[in-house]
This record gives C-alpha cells, sequence and structure tokens, in this order.
C-alpha cells in the first residue's frame, strides 16, 4: 500500500494506537476554537487536519508501558478511601483501558474528514446479526439463520435442514475457530454452546465468491472449495484452492445490492463473502469490514491495493470502477482524480480536514500499512 500512495505522492504516516502512551496524545479544545488532535508516531507528533484520509486499518488496543508498582497516593488518588478494593496495579489498569476507551471513542468522532472506514460504521458491521439483517433488508439472499446458545432448539434446526448445515462464531476471533459443518447429533456442539451463541445456517452447496468492494468500485473472484480439505471455510485450506480462482462478473442487479448493502453499513471498504449456487444465485455469508485482499489481487490481476490507494489519496472519488472485468479481461484500471484537497490517510487512527479556499494544500501525508482499528483478526478473513 505505501508503494501505491507513493506513485500518488503520498507519504504515508502510521500511527500505531498501541504506542500511543509511548508516543504521545493530545486534544486541545474550548476558548472558541475547534478541536485539535495530535497523535504520537515513532517521527513525532501528527497533526490529523493535514491528512484528506484515514485508513482505519486493524488497529491494536492500546497498550501502557509496564511501570513500577502504583505507590499509596494512587490508591487515594482513585478512590480508595471511599471503599474500593486495594489491588492498586489491577485498579490502575481498569482505569487506563477505560480512559485510552473512552479517549479514542471520542477522538474518532472529533477528526472530521474521510475515513475508511470510520470506526463507528465498521464497529457495527463487525456485528454478524446486525450485518445480516442488513443483507436481508437491501435485497440479498440471506440462508436460514438461528443464533442460540439452547442445545435443543440448535439439534432441532440443523435437523431441518435437508442439505446440511455448518456452524461458525459470532465474533471474529482466532479463538473462534473456523466455520464447519455440523449435525445434530454432534457432541461438541452442547459443549460449544455453553461458551456462548453460536450462528448455526443452512449449507449454501456451491462456489465460494469474494467481493471485495472499495468505493464504488467491485473486484470479484471465485474459488471452488468443494475439493478441498475444508470445503466450507477456504481460510483453512486456500494454498490446496488457489489454483481455481478465477475473475467473476457479477450480474448488476447483485453489484447494485451490494453496494447497497455498504451503504447501509456506512462502508467505503470491505470484503463480501456469497456462494453462488449451481443454478447460478447468489446467497450471502457475511462482510468483513477490514477484510484481506492481496490474495484475491494475487489470484486475480484485479488492481484492488492500486484502487484503495486512490480512494485514500482522492477520497470517494478514487475508486469510481463499477464492477470487476469479465474472466480473462484484464482489469480495467481508473487514473487517479485530483482534487482541491490534501492528501493523507494515516493508518489507525487519524482523520482528514478541507482546507480552507485557495489556501495552500497541507503537507500530503497517508498512513501506511501495519497499523490497524481496534482488534484484530486472523487468516484470510
Amino acid at each position: 500500500m505505501a508503494l501505491h500512495l507513493a506513485d500518488l505522492g503520498v507519504r504515508p504516516v502510521r500511527v500505531d494506537l498501541a504506542k500511543l502512551p509511548e508516543h504521545g496524545f493530545a486534544v486541545r479544545t474550548g476558548g472558541g476554537r475547534p478541536a485539535r488532535v495530535l497523535l504520537g508516531t515513532s517521527d513525532g507528533m501528527v497533526d490529523p487536519a493535514t491528512c484528506v484520509a484515514a485508513w482505519w486499518r486493524r488497529p491494536r488496543a492500546v497498550a501502557p508501558p509496564q511501570r513500577e508498582p502504583s505507590p499509596p497516593s494512587t490508591a487515594r488518588a482513585f478512590g480508595a478511601a471511599a471503599g474500593v478494593p486495594q489491588d492498586d496495579d489491577a485498579r490502575t489498569r481498569r482505569l487506563s483501558d477505560a480512559e485510552w476507551t473512552a479517549a479514542l471513542a471520542g477522538m474518532v468522532r472529533v477528526v472530521r474528514g474521510t475515513w475508511v472506514n470510520d470506526p463507528g460504521c465498521e464497529e457495527l458491521a463487525r456485528r454478524k446479526l446486525a450485518q445480516l439483517e442488513a443483507a436481508r433488508e437491501v435485497g440479498l439472499p440471506v440462508p436460514r439463520t438461528l443464533v442460540t446458545n439452547d442445545p435443543a432448539l440448535a439439534r432441532r434446526f440443523v435437523a431441518a435442514c435437508r442439505r446440511g448445515a455448518i456452524a461458525k462464531s459470532l465474533s471474529s476471533t482466532a479463538d473462534g475457530g473456523y466455520t464447519r459443518a455440523v449435525r445434530s447429533r454432534d457432541e461438541w456442539l452442547r459443549d460449544r454452546l455453553r461458551v456462548g451463541p453460536a450462528i448455526l445456517q443452512e449449507r449454501v452447496e456451491g462456489i465460494d465468491v469474494r467481493v471485495t468492494v472499495v468505493g464504488d468500485a467491485i473486484f470479484a473472484m471465485s474459488v471452488d472449495a468443494r475439493h478441498g480439505s475444508s470445503p466450507d471455510d477456504v481460510r483453512s485450506c486456500w494454498d490446496e484452492i488457489v489454483a481455481s480462482a478465477r475473475p467473476e462478473r457479477l450480474p448488476e442487479d447483485l453489484v447494485r445490492r451490494v453496494l447497497a448493502l455498504h451503504r447501509r453499513l456506512g462502508l467505503r471498504f470491505g470484503a463480501v463473502d456469497l456462494r453462488r449456487r449451481r443454478g447460478g444465485e447468489y446467497a450471502f455469508l457475511e462482510v468483513n469490514p477490514s477484510g484481506q485482499w492481496m490474495h484475491a489481487e494475487d489470484a486475480t490481476g484485479h488492481p484492488i491495493g492500486a484502487t484503495l490507494a486512490r480512494l485514500l489519496a482522492c477520497g470517494a472519488a478514487g475508486a469510481s470502477s463499477r464492477t470487476s472485468p469479465a474472466p480473462g479481461a484484464s482489469p480495467r484500471r481508473v487514473p487517479p482524480r485530483h482534487t482541491g484537497r490534501a492528501t493523507a490517510s494515516v493508518t489507525n487512527a487519524t482523520g482528514t480536514a478541507r482546507p480552507p479556499q485557495n489556501a495552500p494544500s497541507p503537507p500530503r501525508t497517508s498512513p501506511a500499512p501495519g497499523s490497524a482499528p481496534v482488534q484484530a483478526r486472523v487468516g484470510l478473513r
């Protein structure tokens, strides 16, 4: 991504949220003036107002530096006299977590400009129940689904799925594991539901289709996992099936619905997983607001990275190609469109501001890959 941005004359600035305690953080407000945010980087403080875009890309949680055990004065300062337990280190850590969470949640609302993606929208879009309902509302076919922690209800649902069923986690953590087939008599299902609710869904037989959306540009790839070792989750058998990957041309009506889903969720970037049935119908599985895309670019030649760089460099005008090329055709490259705004994006946390009319453009800066939004994900999500 840094190379694509460099081609556009944009200098990436990386802001690593995990290192803000070390690098520094400040917001000045009041006195009749708008808020000014300063975020620390390895090269010094950066003002997001000098940036035109923020790439909110899988940020790491803030990790305050290791400290010596809190002195007694800390306990007095934070209310131990009011009956708070005397475990100073644990309480200080809880306070640190709460204060950084509040500071960063407020900061992303104060920093205005183009976000890819807006952190609030991305947090909502990560909720699978919300995205399934949003997909249904825009007309995308959603397989029959049950989210429950009730083993009896789960067994009845799975038994009623004549073509089989799958189970997957509601959260997108490594501990949730891969999507897997499930039968009503499987003993592991009861144990899994004791941990918490899970998604149970009727199994859709067919070809997997990964649709990467960048602004209004659509890049679709099909891959056949049916003969791989894990036909229900391409992430676990990608090396086995990558040779089957092909560019996919989506029907115009499906393109409109996928873009409508992104608008409803407030996303500028996302990776939508579909499955194409034998008869050509598509079923919606999920959307990952910060999904991986380099494997799809490598397999198809789609210019996903270059298009994303233009989106960051030029705002929403940077991605104007509506659909992916037909199978076998060369990917269509959209020339960059330059606006009167300064170009910059900061990976993980920063924003953009519109320069005053006719004012000189601020320095071109933009976040490099590697920083990331508040929970990391793993694998080819």
